[in-house]
């Protein structure tokens, strides 16, 4: 289940009907196992609600929660993460399927979700709801242009030129504890730099060394995590999605244990970065075509058109049925969305 889909994915238009502000709803389901999945939403990086699919069904079970109009009229992202993880193999999976949602007057489709895990757009079928597998991945919808109470559908475009890439680490957290006084709070200085055009969104990840219990850990690091955001917005910085991360401390890199009680910050796009696609002239020849893949590092070709005498012209160079399959409905779900068609690879 956990194998990454290869199409990318693209936020498109959000569908806007008349709707009742002060609100946010969610339709989940997933799959249950010792227990079902329990899940956090967030809007502009606050926490609105929280709950559990006790009973995950195909159709999904509605969740509302009321929001103050003033967070409604930001254009904060709408993010939803998995809260108990738990993968114990193949069949011992639970996971958590966002159906749709509104939030105020914005109506979400599965497709307005990206899946964001380590700073970076996950590409996953999207067709069964947006699928998020494991406590470290985030949902993230976007707000239209002029936030989520706007009165009609939107596009949302990244801001161009705009270099979310930067991170940070803070190192040496005393022993329990998650004051950051007397740490090199400089290296935040380039996160607060880049945060404060508003364009990038953050995740702070928290680490702990091995000596606590795996509950203490997660509460320590997550204390951790939280005061380095206070930090970086008392200096300035500015971001429509902030995630905070809890780990338990089986993470040790550093030979050092105080080396290990430390904080990452990682600054990512809310946008999935899709690249452009090849350009050709017309009448490019199916082998020109062929070769362009090759040259591209394309790992899958699949070509479709109607011979002269009106047959279906199909040709793939994966010889596995399914696979095809699969692609041919990825691409089919892509044009219904008006998404653009991008093979593998690209």
């Amino acid at each position: 289940m956990r194998e990454d889909a290869v199409v990318l994915m693209t936020v498109v238009a959000l569908a806007v009907t008349p709707a009742i502000a002060g609100e946010v709803e969610v339709r989940l389901s997933g799959i249950a196992f010792e227990g079902g999945p329990a899940f956090e939403l967030a809007l502009g990086g606050q926490v609105i609600g929280a709950g559990s699919v006790d009973e995950p069904t195909e159709e999904g079970r509605e969740f509302t929660f009321g929001v103050d109009d003033g967070l409604l009229a930001g254009t904060g992202d709408f993010t939803v993460r998995l809260t108990n993880d738990y993968f114990a193999g193949e069949g011992q999976d639970r996971s958590l399927s966002i159906l749709g949602g509104r939030v105020g007057s914005t109506v979400l489709t599965p497709e307005n979700f990206s899946i964001v895990t380590d700073g970076a757009a996950i590409a996953r079928d999207s067709s069964n709801g947006a699928l998020v597998w494991s406590g470290d991945e985030i949902a993230v919808a976007n707000a239209p242009h002029k936030g989520w109470l706007g009165a009609q559908a939107e596009s949302v475009t990244p801001v161009s030129g705009t270099d979310c890439s930067a991170t940070a680490e803070l190192k040496g957290f005393a022993h329990g504890s998650a004051a950051i006084a007397g740490l090199d709070l400089q290296v935040l200085a380039p996160v607060v730099a880049a945060s404060q055009g508003g364009a990038c969104s953050v995740t702070i990840t928290g680490y702990a060394d091995a000596s606590g219990s795996e509950l203490s850990n997660r509460r320590i690091t997550a204390a951790r995590s939280a005061a380095v955001l206070d930090e970086l917005i008392a200096n300035g910085a500015i971001f429509p999605s902030a995630n905070i991360v809890a780990t338990d401390g089986s993470e040790e890199p550093d030979a050092d244990e105080a080396g290990n009680r430390r904080v990452t910050v990682q600054l990512w796009s809310p946008q999935p970065h899709v690249a452009a696609q090849p350009q050709h002239e017309a009448g490019t020849s199916v082998t020109a075509l062929l070769e362009e893949a090759r040259n591209a590092s394309i790992e899958h070709v699949l070509v479709l058109g109607w011979q002269s005498w009106g047959d279906l012209y199909i040709r793939s160079s994966n010889s596995d049925a399914k696979d095809v399959l699969w692609l041919l409905e990825q691409s089919k779900a892509r044009v219904i969305a008006g998404q653009p068609i991008l093979g593998p690879g690209q």
